[in-house]
């Protein structure tokens, strides 16, 4: 019934008939909720809401890798792929439940019971006891004493109780406090039979039978979500708003006054969930493995069944029968492990390529024709330029140069308007000590192959390699050359001292900053290149250095104003 779901004839509804309830193992998980496996080809999403009818806290403590689940399936779209199921016994949906709150049930006064949703630094946000309502309760209304972390006095999942301050009815927002003054005052007030709200006892949310809903941040109603929202099967479900880019880039973009490129930005996000995915996937699969290590080839199929698409099992599995001097088996679990893993698990099928190039080549007979063949083979299932990266990567870690000149030869003609290929040649160039006369050849022939949106990027790295590979005068001459051509460029000039500082040399490097810091170029761009001259000082100079970098900066300003 199961294997229906992959059939692309079936609509959604029949779907939802046919699989009303199912079972499957966990594959992965992560704080925003976790993959099912319900067959060898079919994955399910389970996002965190729909994990339990309680609050779930820790998803990866109540949900681990392996473990065996039930529950329901919410939509299921044949043709796209995408699986969405729940774990929650309840069949009610948020919408239908929105759709009965009143604001007349809620009144400013009232004392609600509520469990901590989220915590942030300014205030809390509290779920309404037996209903799925939040407000939010400002961090000056927690206490009537000064709240210095509140990070420290509550957590998710904590239970309070908080009295409305705010109703507003056209914002969906309710605003609450948790002070104990409040409650002291309302309990004097009932004492002294206090008519003044007409002697109306404050509300009990959990007694409103027609109350129950969800909100988000000071009372939201939202609407149905939309089908189109629901997210693909194979992605990451955390949602990264946004990219923690390294120190120096975000300073030369700063200082270059320009906005980063959107689809630049975009590829980098991607690549750092991606990353962030297998991470994350690595460290649970470890977990498991650590906690009931296999000891026995009848235990690695156990855990092959359970996790098919994980290359990190597969691999363990075939280290193991190596340990064993099994190398024919071994072999033979890389080919299953290659026609297990599901097509669209690129990354996953790369990870046992690598480790069939690497079986190879340390038992292959002979080790070189065993190793051509299984790249040969490689490079009709996965993306040409990462099997040559791949295979690269173990020529040098094995130190076999001679076949590494050789693949650089190839890539450097089929991946020719790669900058990232040219780099890695002229890296290991130079750390095989070649002399300077053919490092110039092979820049030139990649300038000539590189388009002109490159050609940069690809001479400043350059630089770079060159001042950590011990060639420093080269790399001069380098930044030399291009801000030449590109005296304004600031994010280079920024690039060009960090590697004059990380050599140290005190004489080149204030020499450098006097040359920068006398350029005519926009306030912005001073303030920063200043900036970095002050710290500099601060760091390595004495106060009257400081004094000098200030007064510099003290007669720019004046010919600003000037």
């Amino acid at each position: 019934m199961i294997r229906q779901l992959a059939l692309p004839g079936l609509r959604r509804s029949t779907i939802c008939a046919l699989v009303q309830r199912l079972r499957g193992y966990v594959k992965n998980v992560n704080p925003k909720g976790c993959f099912i496996m319900l067959s060898r080809m079919v994955e399910a999403r389970i996002i965190l809401s729909n994990l339990s009818d309680e609050y779930v806290e820790n998803p990866q403590k109540d949900f681990s890798v392996g473990m065996l689940v039930q529950g329901r399936v919410l939509s299921a779209e044949p043709l796209s792929g995408k699986v969405e199921v729940s774990l929650r016994k309840s069949t009610g949906s948020k919408s239908q439940k929105l759709d009965d709150v009143s604001y007349s049930d809620l009144h400013v006064g009232d004392i609600v019971d509520g469990q901590v949703k989220r915590v942030e630094s300014y205030g809390l946000f509290v779920t309404i006891k037996s209903s799925e309502l939040v407000g939010l309760c400002h961090v000056s209304e927690l206490s009537d004493e000064p709240v210095l972390d509140i990070n420290a006095c509550y957590k998710a999942g904590d239970m309070v109780k908080a009295k409305i301050l705010k109703i507003d009815e056209d914002r969906h927002r309710v605003s609450l406090g948790l002070k104990e003054s409040y409650f002291d005052s309302d309990l004097t007030d009932d004492e002294n039979g206090n008519e003044n709200d007409g002697g109306r006892v404050p509300m009990d949310i959990s007694r409103a039978p027609q109350m129950s809903g969800g909100f988000n941040s000071t009372l939201v109603l939202p609407g149905p979500e939309p089908r189109a929202s629901v997210p693909p099967l194979q992605v990451a479900l955390d949602e990264y708003e946004g990219s923690d880019q390294e120190g120096d880039q975000k300073a030369h973009e700063i200082a270059n006054g320009s906005e980063p490129n959107v689809k630049k930005s975009d590829r980098r996000l991607k690549e750092k969930a991606r990353k962030q995915r297998e991470i994350e996937i690595s460290a649970l699969e470890e977990r498991a493995l650590q906690k009931d290590i296999p000891q026995t080839p009848d235990e690695f199929e156990k855990l092959v069944r359970t996790s098919p698409n994980s290359s990190f099992v597969w691999i363990k599995y075939m280290a193991f029968l190596l340990d064993l001097a099994d190398v024919e088996k071994a072999r033979s679990v890389a080919e299953r492990a290659l026609r297990t893993i599901n097509i669209r698990e690129e990354e996953e099928k790369l990870n046992v390529w690598v480790a069939y190039f690497n079986l190879e080549n340390e038992y292959g007979s002979p080790r070189e024709d065993a190793v051509k063949k299984i790249f040969q083979r490689a490079l009709q299932y996965c993306d040409p330029k990462k099997v040559h990266l791949a295979l690269l990567g173990m020529y040098e870690r094995t130190k076999q140069n001679e076949l590494a000149d050789e693949l650089f030869d190839r890539m450097t003609k089929r991946f020719k308007t790669s900058c990232k290929i040219w780099l890695r040649r002229i890296q290991f160039s130079l750390t095989q000590g070649k002399d300077v006369e053919y490092i110039k050849s092979v820049v030139n022939r990649a300038l000539l192959s590189l388009p002109q949106n490159k050609r940069i990027k690809f001479l400043t790295q350059t630089a770079i390699l060159e001042f950590k590979c011990g060639v420093a005068e080269e790399g001069r001459s380098r930044f030399e050359l291009i801000l030449r051509e590109y005296p304004k460029r600031t994010d280079i000039w920024s690039v060009y001292l960090d590697q004059e500082i990380r050599l140290g040399d005190t004489e080149i490097i204030r020499a450098l900053f006097d040359r920068v810091t006398c350029l005519s170029l926009p306030p912005r761009k001073m303030k920063f290149l200043f900036k970095k001259y002050l710290r500099y000082e601060k760091a390595q100079g004495d106060e009257e250095r400081i004094k000098h970098v200030k007064q510099k900066a003290m007669e720019f300003v004046e010919i600003c104003r000037a």
